[in-house]
């Protein structure tokens, strides 16, 4: 009996890592069809994938599919341009499912290069969108770029739910900008308060337009405190330090 089990796992042993060696060479013409530039191909294979359930856990795959899907989109040929116009959002989608499977982040930092390019797109579209004043755009290109991180960014969330508010959605606005100044207050406490150049002129101006649309709206005591929190994560600005003045001089005033 004891013999026969032991046979068993070694056959199971044996089966195993050959499944685990065909994947990985299975994967290698994944690598081989996109160095080649053969990317509707590799996309196809990729894809298919996915849908494996041997494969489906696996972080490589939609890995593919979004580098696949990018270079699609980006495409000097007019006809596959045309074919694959929604190539960016789809790479934005299997990208942040890729992130979920690769657990340890060995991936991730590996193809930090292919991440950042969503990235910077996401980064313009914030922007553009942020001056143009449409903040449920802005609210939503904030929050699939928190997806391309591995790590929540609590500035980024903070700012994602001044947006939401400022385009009228009010209960999921204040629940993101609660949780996430939560954390942030623990990072201030902890003295460990750090952010990236892009997150930071986001919050600032964040702090600036959403005062000023509290103040707005008659609610200078709100707009005081956001302000005086914006001053406790960058005590050195001078853009928060005047208008955080200026709301306190109106709030004085109004009593």
């Amino acid at each position: 009996m004891r013999k026969a089990l032991l046979l068993n796992l070694l056959c199971l042993i044996v089966i195993t890592g050959s499944i685990a060696q065909e994947v990985e060479s299975e994967y290698k013409k994944l690598a081989q069809l996109y160095s080649q530039g053969k990317y509707e191909s590799c996309l196809v294979k990729a894809d298919n994938y996915t849908y494996k359930e041997e494969n489906a856990m696996d972080a490589e795959p939609y890995l593919y599919v979004a580098m696949c899907y990018y270079q699609l989109s980006i495409s000097e040929d007019p006809i596959i341009k045309e074919d694959y116009k929604d190539g960016y959002k789809q790479a934005l989608k299997y990208a942040a499912k890729f992130i979920k499977k690769d657990k340890e982040g060995k991936l991730y930092d590996e193809n930090i290069e292919f991440i950042n390019l969503l990235k910077v797109e996401l980064n313009k579209e914030i922007n553009t969108q942020f001056e143009k004043a449409d903040y449920r755009k802005v609210a939503l290109a904030a929050k699939q770029l928190d997806k391309l991180n591995r790590e929540v960014d609590f500035g980024l969330l903070y700012f994602t739910g001044m947006n939401e508010i400022m385009s009228n959605n009010q209960s999921q606005g204040a629940k993101t900008m609660e949780q996430a100044k939560v954390k942030l207050q623990e990072m201030i406490k902890n003295q460990a308060i750090t952010f990236n150049p892009d997150t930071k002129s986001w919050l600032i101006n964040g702090f600036l337009k959403y005062s000023e649309f509290l103040v707005n709206k008659g609610t200078l005591k709100e707009a005081s405190d956001v302000l005086l929190f914006g001053l406790k994560l960058f005590p050195d600005d001078g853009y928060l330090k005047l208008q955080s003045n200026v709301v306190s001089k109106k709030l004085s005033s109004a009593k």
